[in-house]
């Protein structure tokens, strides 16, 4: 548990904290979940992901008998023997597992490489390298950039969060209570149990969906951008700033509203009685100059 789990999320801590990011921040919680959003991108999701599976296995089955063998039996069955192994296995797979990896990947990974190369590229190479991380990369690696966009999209990594522990609830289940046989593996059944036209299907099936879900987001996702983060620092700022501010009052007339400026706005601007200023607004300033041409 230490090496999978405690020590990458120790290691993410350190180098938020080294880029001035609030760990804190990958938790933020901007709006409610969409769990309609959720139950539907896990069910697709999962569908696309079995369908790949079959295909792949079917290819393994009829190309590499003796090393898919060789995997199945090297134990993809979760131990039920042990009670306590039992209940660690789900919390670990279902709980710990979706937390660790969507904060890593979908969180700092995702930021630094948008930082780095554009948003883009970062939904790509960050799929990438959480797809090589598992057995099914190119089930993995569409999973990978389902959740990048769904994070961009709802900038709540809890929403991630849930659906990878929906999909990991799934899978770790169907293992479960699909591993009570035990026993030598024939290649002639192995075969058999195989089936392209099935994992053909459901690919298919999960593609109805996700093709359209990730170019919708696609195309909109250089301006949509990756989810902000606290700074470090910013408390600081912000308290600093505000100690700084000075309050003018408004005074609203028949025929115009007029601002207070404070003496140190007056100074600056060298202004006198019935001089004009000019007024523009500069993404969220208001900024004021002297018009020297009135």
């Amino acid at each position: 548990i230490t090496v999978f789990f405690v020590f990458p999320l120790l290691w993410l801590y350190v180098k938020t904290n080294k880029n001035n990011i609030v760990f804190n921040s990958f938790f933020d919680k901007p709006g409610r979940l969409s769990w309609g959003l959720i139950v539907l991108a896990t069910i697709m999701g999962m569908i696309f992901s079995v369908g790949i599976s079959q295909i792949q296995f079917y290819i393994l089955a009829h190309t590499l008998p003796n090393f898919l063998v060789t995997m199945l039996e090297d134990g993809n069955v979760i131990n039920t023997s042990n009670v306590y192994m039992t209940i660690f296995t789900f919390i670990s797979a279902c709980v710990l597992a979706p937390i660790m990896e969507e904060v890593i990947f979908r969180g700092f990974f995702l930021q630094r490489m948008a930082h780095k190369w554009g948003i883009k590229k970062a939904v790509i190479i960050s799929s990438i390298i959480f797809g090589l991380g598992h057995f099914d990369v190119i089930g993995a690696f569409m999973f990978g950039v389902v959740m990048c966009l769904l994070y961009i999209k709802t900038k709540n990594i809890w929403t991630n969060i849930a659906v990878h522990a929906l999909n990991n609830l799934i899978a770790t289940s169907m293992q479960f209570f699909g591993g009570e046989e035990s026993g030598t593996i024939s290649i002639t059944e192995l075969q058999a149990q195989s089936n392209l036209w099935i994992g053909i299907g459901l690919t298919v099936v999960g593609l109805l969906w996700l093709i359209p879900y990730v170019w919708k987001q696609w195309r909109t996702v250089k301006e949509v951008g990756v989810p902000p983060v606290r700074f470090i620092n910013e408390q600081k700022v912000v308290n600093s700033s505000q100690e700084n501010e000075v309050y003018s009052q408004v005074i609203v007339t028949d025929r115009l509203m007029a601002v207070e400026l404070p003496d140190e706005a007056v100074n600056k601007l060298r202004l006198e009685e019935n001089d004009y200023v000019t007024v523009a607004v500069e993404e969220d300033k208001i900024v004021i100059k002297k018009a020297h041409n009135r």
